[in-house]
């Protein structure tokens, strides 16, 4: 190696070392102290004048032996042109995601552990995840773990176990002598004691330092696990979140994930709009046209919304991160031609699905009338005046207007969804309730027992609306936050059935426990995975007798693996019959038993849709949201406002409609 390479190779690892962890501001401040101290004896990249670049922006091209820009290293990814890809499976490479993989590789690739730190919405999650998928499953196998507050020692024990098999006498690892990295999201949420202590962490830093645990079945004896290495994520410490002991923090190598700049964001979702609303799938030249511009519009209202609505101890949830921007692009490739004919109904649909995503978490009507303001202005600014007075009225668009076609021949299978789901906009409220009113009648028809009678307000349709949107999206799960009798359960069972999708619910008793409720869940995820059917969970906070419940639900709304829900006999059996429903979808794929089980845990994930009723009376929820940070980031928010006096009078009108008053004159 010469010794001019020598040189650029130190600069970059001083850069890395001290400027690990700063942000953006600060990163250019350290370059500016080293240009002026030391650029006479550093090889440091020469930056182009009038350049936001900064030395970050650059890393050592070992080949060319010279200084070679990120941007060079982005590979180019096309939205396959004849199908709409998984939305979660979409990681569109950028300078940050590619740079911090290239980071997280070359300390991975000594055996050492890396935390990434960040802000919400920096992608450190789909970075490692993006990361963990392009390892050989033949030889290292990768695992995720998301911290709670409700993580004690004993399950990050009982977890870990649960990955590895005995290799010989007291020492334990990965399956088939294969290596295995254990990727911990949020690993600053476990609580911390009485005395300071956060014990789960202490926990973990013996794990990674001493490489294993004190039995819990044999007291006194030590388990020694190899082959482990691990990759953990936090956010910031601060503002009620921890942090993690010094002496856990040292193990790691660590990087500041920063806010990604606006371009990266833009080109994130403007790829997916343009591959999605495109000439070749049917869309007008107009359509593709304004496609190609809403990424931008879409990023303005969302740090319009940021920026203006702070969280506060009473609006703890208005919390915004990149997330959000995704759920709104997901919402809108559902998008067919023949429901999108021409640029009003695109805009008529962002509008729609931004509504969805951001204002329906709002508390107090005046943060929606800002909002409905700002969606107006943005428009206007940005897309002219025209489709401006097209978003000032808001929108509805649903896909349960239509009928399936009648099956004439009983052998013949039922039709495609896709024939009569159709997302589309609804021309008037009066339509979708009387819609909703036949809905209501085949669930009375078709479940034993069922006597619904819901009056179908404005709010309530509106409501339905949104639970039906959370449910028949992949992945979709929800938090309905309304005083009791708002009618939030009632409501989310009518929009389970429209979805046709099965609704469980725990029957809470004196005795139930953990252990029950697990039971519950693995019903649950044998009809979401291996059926491959849609479920609907719902979970009320009267249903909370153990905090460690919300534990569960976190891991679902993560990694949707939760440690010792099967036994490693039903594991066998689940994966046998998951074999021949992988080949069907994913034929190239090899069918060891780690795909399988990935493959069961990802249609899991994809179907089983959680839906949280809780009140906002009381600091109950402010402090479980705190708790179990996957409540928020994980799941859309539907608010329920106290019902309007119109509301109030359709339910009065209704029920003494059929009483017979009599007035004294």
């Amino acid at each position: 190696m010469s010794i001019e390479l020598l040189g650029k190779i130190y600069s970059f690892c001083l850069f890395w070392s001290c400027g690990c962890l700063l942000e953006l501001e600060d990163r250019l401040k350290l370059q500016q102290f080293i240009q002026k101290k030391y650029s006479s004896v550093l090889d440091l990249p020469e930056i182009p004048p009038n350049s936001a670049d900064t030395f970050y922006e650059y890393y050592v091209d070992i080949e060319n032996r010279s200084w070679g820009h990120w941007r060079e290293r982005v590979p180019e990814w096309t939205y396959p042109p004849d199908r709409d890809p998984e939305f979660s499976s979409i990681i569109i490479p950028t300078v940050d995601n590619v740079r911090t993989e290239f980071m997280m590789d070359l300390i991975a690739k000594q055996g050492k552990p890396v935390l990434l730190i960040g802000e919400p919405g920096t992608a450190k999650t789909v970075t490692v995840q993006k990361y963990l998928a392009k390892l050989n499953p033949d030889v290292h196998l990768s695992k995720q773990v998301a911290f709670s507050s409700a993580t004690t020692p004993m399950v990050l024990q009982r977890t870990v176990e649960s990955f590895v098999d005995k290799r010989m006498g007291t020492t334990y690892g990965p399956p088939s002598g294969k290596k295995m990295t254990i990727f911990i999201d949020d690993v600053n949420m476990p609580e911390i004691n009485t005395w300071g202590d956060q014990v789960t962490a202490e926990i973990l830093r013996q794990l990674i330092e001493a490489q294993g645990f004190y039995s819990l079945d044999r007291p006194g004896d030590w388990a020694t696990i190899v082959d482990l290495q691990f990759i953990g994520a936090m956010m910031h410490p601060g503002g009620g979140r921890n942090d993690i002991p010094s002496r856990l923090k040292r193990q790691f190598t660590v990087f500041n994930c920063t806010i990604p700049s606006d371009s990266s964001t833009d080109r994130i979702f403007g790829t997916i709009l343009e591959g999605h609303f495109a000439p070749t799938r049917g869309f007008a030249p107009e359509i593709v046209e304004l496609a190609k511009k809403l990424a931008p519009v879409t990023r303005r209202l969302w740090q319009m919304t940021k920026t203006k609505m702070l969280p506060t101890p009473a609006k703890f949830h208005y919390i915004f991160n990149l997330r959000d921007l995704s759920r709104i692009v997901q919402g809108m490739i559902k998008a067919v031609p023949e429901a999108i004919p021409t640029p009003a109904n695109l805009i008529n649909l962002w509008e729609h699905e931004a509504s969805r995503v951001l204002p329906d978490r709002f508390i107090v009507d005046s943060d929606t009338q800002w909002f409905r303001k700002a969606v107006h202005q943005v428009v206007n600014e940005e897309l002219g005046e025209e489709l401006a007075e097209e978003v000032k009225t808001p929108s509805m668009f649903v896909d349960f207007m239509r009928d399936p076609p009648e099956i004439e021949d009983p052998d013949q299978p039922e039709p495609d969804e896709s024939q009569y789901k159709i997302y589309e906009k609804v021309p008037e409220l009066e339509t979708v309730r009387e819609r909703l009113h036949e809905m209501m009648q085949s669930f009375n028809e078709s479940i034993r027992g069922a006597n619904m009678d819901l009056v179908f307000f404005e709010d309530a349709i509106k409501h339905i609306i949104r639970i039906s949107r959370i449910i028949r999206t992949p992945k979709g799960s929800g938090v309905l936050v309304g005083v009791g009798g708002s009618g939030k359960q009632s409501l989310t069972r009518l929009a389970a059935f429209i979805a046709k999708s099965q609704v469980f619910q725990i029957t809470i008793s004196k005795t139930y426990n953990m252990t029950n409720l697990l039971e519950d869940i693995k019903i649950m995820y044998k009809h979401a995975g291996l059926q491959g059917k849609s479920a609907t969970f719902i979970f009320t906070d009267n249903e909370i007798k153990e905090e460690s419940f919300l534990g569960v639900i976190n891991n679902i709304l993560t990694s949707g693996e939760i440690a010792g829900l099967f036994p490693k006999d039903e594991v066998i059996a689940i994966t046998a019959e998951m074999r021949t429903d992988m080949k069907n979808e994913k034929p190239d794929l090899p069918d060891t038993q780690e795909n399988l089980w990935q493959f069961f845990i990802d249609r899991v994930q994809k179907n089983l849709h959680i839906i949280l009723c809780f009140s906002p009376v009381g600091d109950a929820f402010r402090s479980r949201s705190l708790k179990f940070p996957a409540l928020i980031g994980g799941c859309t928010l539907d608010w329920f406002s106290s019902w309007p006096t119109d509301a109030l009078q359709a339910v009065a009108t209704k029920f003494l409609s059929s009483m017979n008053i009599v007035c004294s004159p």
